[in-house]
């Protein structure tokens, strides 16, 4: 095993090699769309599929060599030829086959495969893709309190997952949260990843070759501790690490860092606040009142005579209702399919009207333009649902959500100093086209109120108050999706055509 490690870490390095400077990185955005990830399990089936060619090709080699050593009686004691057949053989291999097995030898049969991985290089996850992933982490495991081990073994708020981390991804998440100051975190996946690389001492090489040794464990340890305090732990687990790893500079330059600090008394980091509302309701659905009822809306439009509406009343103020089973499958599958070509990175408005990219959005969408027979039935469906003219609306977008994917708890209205020229969002329905089996709520903190989604189903809420003013109670998030993939289309409907459908009320 050594030793097809060695051989696959030297195809590694020449890819490193040969493609430095060559390739351009291209920003693919993996992490924030599950549906993207489809791309990266063809790619890692291309890669492996290469690899096992690659370690094919190399025990053909090593089958040629064996045999050829076979055929030498290589393992016989040494003695001196006593018949002149064996002296000629030796002679006539001395002679002409060292010239071949330097041939043989010099040949390199994964000059093909490393040029075959070079091509699909641009593609490959960017150290973006890797931050934006633990990013989803860190908040799947924030909001729902998920135990590190258990994330660890793929245990998510108590089901087991069939999969599981390795030590090299608990220290790759540990680096990452050392890098953001969440200390405590960080320890707790470098313990757990330190446990797992000590359990299988036996593969350090493979560790090693793939850049992750254990010291590497070790160093980082001393890092997170000196930052809580614990600084003699630290010193005793370094000065042991040094005199196992002597040839480690970095060792030694975190001795002298460890030794400052303990000599100025340097601060020690803060524990994470916690958010209690926002939990609760992530973690399970709030209503905050049991009195409001579920009825068939029948008023809306003349249509809901005949095929009327199941509508639970979750707020009277603000005004807030759920959709039942008012997208079909078949609409859904139409949707996600024109959906599919066109995802990309959902972005924010800016103050001065630019876009830009929003940390707190992990999630890639589209736009529904055009006015094919699906838009033009999906319209008259909310128009029927909202009784609001929808002629001036924004068409509707697609969104898919990523690792940990979720938005940060935001308006939809627009403020009066951002205003403009554009017409305000007097509401919005988010139509629900996936189910989420765990995770993926929308909540509204302020109300104690969340939502889960349900395949089908449409959430309606008013953004602006009697006046036309932007109700600060509708600051809504959607929640860290922990399994599934959380498929939404939203429609912002605005206030100029509604005149006559919802007149603001004047001020007494």
């Amino acid at each position: 095993m050594p030793k097809l490690l060695t051989s696959l870490a030297i195809l590694y390095l020449l890819v490193l090699v040969k493609s430095h400077g060559k390739t351009k990185v291209l920003r693919n955005n993996y992490a924030i769309s599950i549906h993207d990830m489809v791309k990266l399990i063809d790619y890692e089936h291309y890669l492996l599929d290469i690899l096992q060619n690659f370690t094919n090709a190399l025990q053909q080699r090593v089958d040629t060599i064996e045999y050829y050593l076979y055929t030498t009686d290589y393992e016989a004691e040494k003695k001196l030829p006593d018949d002149p057949i064996k002296s000629f053989r030796i002679i006539r291999r001395l002679h002409s086959d060292y010239l071949n097995w330097m041939w043989f030898m010099e040949q390199q049969p994964w000059e093909t495969l490393v040029k075959q991985i070079i091509a699909i290089a641009p593609q490959m996850p960017t150290l973006k893709d890797i931050e934006e992933a633990i990013n989803g982490f860190r908040l799947i495991q924030w909001t729902y309190s998920l135990p590190t081990a258990q994330m660890a073994e793929g245990v998510l708020q108590n089901i087991h997952h069939n999969t599981s981390l390795d030590a090299m991804q608990c220290l790759t998440i540990a680096r990452h949260l050392v890098k953001h100051k969440e200390f405590i975190r960080a320890r707790e996946w470098l313990m757990v990843g330190l446990q797992m690389h000590e359990a299988d001492e036996d593969n350090e090489d493979f560790y090693s070759q793939l850049g992750m040794p254990l010291a590497d464990f070790y160093e980082l340890f001393v890092e997170i501790h000196d930052e809580l305090g614990s600084r003699y732990l630290a010193m005793s687990e370094l000065r042991l690490a040094i005199k196992k790893w002597p040839e480690r500079v970095s060792l030694q330059r975190a001795l002298s860092r460890l030794k400052v600090n303990i000599r100025i008394g340097k601060e020690q980091a803060k524990a994470e606040k916690s958010q209690g509302v926002y939990k609760k309701c992530c973690n399970t659905e709030c209503r905050p009142t049991a009195k409001l009822h579920c009825l068939y809306n029948t008023t809306s439009s003349y249509f809901l005579r005949l095929a009327p509406l199941k509508m639970e009343l979750l707020s009277l103020d603000p005004y807030m209702v759920l959709f039942h089973d008012v997208a079909s499958d078949k609409d859904i599958i139409s949707i996600r399919n024109l959906a599919n070509g066109g995802l990309v990175r959902a972005v924010t408005v800016t103050k001065d009207g630019s876009y830009e990219e929003d940390p707190a959005r992990t999630t890639k969408g589209t736009w529904l333009v055009g006015n094919s027979k699906l838009i033009q039935r999906l319209s008259r469906l909310t128009q029927d649902m909202t009784n609001l003219d929808i002629r001036d609306a924004d068409p509707f977008q697609v969104l898919n959500y990523g690792i940990g994917g979720y938005y940060g708890t935001h308006f939809d209205f627009i403020a009066d100093t951002e205003m403009g020229n554009f017409s305000n969002r007097i509401a919005t329905a988010v139509f629900y086209l996936s189910d989420v089996p765990q995770g993926g709520a929308t909540i509204f903190p302020k109300l104690g109120l969340s939502v889960f989604p349900k395949k089908g189903s449409a959430l309606l809420w008013y953004n602006l108050d009697h006046k036309g003013d932007g109700d600060n109670r509708t600051a809504h998030s959607a929640c860290p999706t922990i399994v599934g993939s959380r498929w939404v289309m939203t429609k912002w409907i605005n206030e100029r055509e509604q005149l006559f459908r919802r007149p603001c009320l004047t001020t007494l």
